[in-house]
């Protein structure tokens, strides 16, 4: 009888699993950044989004020097994502989906994926992502 009742709830807890679908059925893109590596991020409260600037050693120190024209070489992404509340910690924020991921190589700026939430010139765009001070790590 012991043995009936411990298969019982052994089928139990197997049927009670699931794997519940995104949201609003949404498939999550991961963003692959290649050989770049992260250099900076920000916050957007008000649009409810989170950005990341990836780059190689050029782009690394053009942002450091503060120039406002990508150095010779230099590649740089900006990746957008809507952000959401974190399901596993009470007031985390995590990334969902990818709304665009911007390129500046060679000084021209490129909108690979997605679309901006504010539209400008690419030269307002190259302005910008320019201005993102590298993260300092100790």
């Amino acid at each position: 009888m012991n043995r009936f009742f411990l298969l019982l709830l052994i089928a139990a807890a197997f049927t009670a699993c699931k794997n519940e679908a995104p949201a609003g059925n949404q498939a999550r893109i991961v963003f692959d950044a290649g050989s770049l590596h992260f250099i900076a991020s920000s916050l957007n409260p008000k649009l409810e989004t989170m950005s990341a600037v990836y780059g190689n050693d050029s782009a690394l120190q053009s942002l450091a020097k503060g120039d406002h024209q990508p150095a010779a070489g230099a590649v740089l992404k900006l990746v957008t994502w809507r952000y959401h509340d974190n399901p596993q910690y009470f007031g985390g924020r995590i990334n969902g989906e990818l709304l665009s991921v911007e390129t500046i190589q060679a000084g021209s700026w490129q909108l690979d994926f997605g679309a901006l939430q504010r539209p400008a010139s690419p030269s307002e765009r190259i302005s910008y992502i320019m201005s993102y001070q590298p993260v300092q790590i100790p």
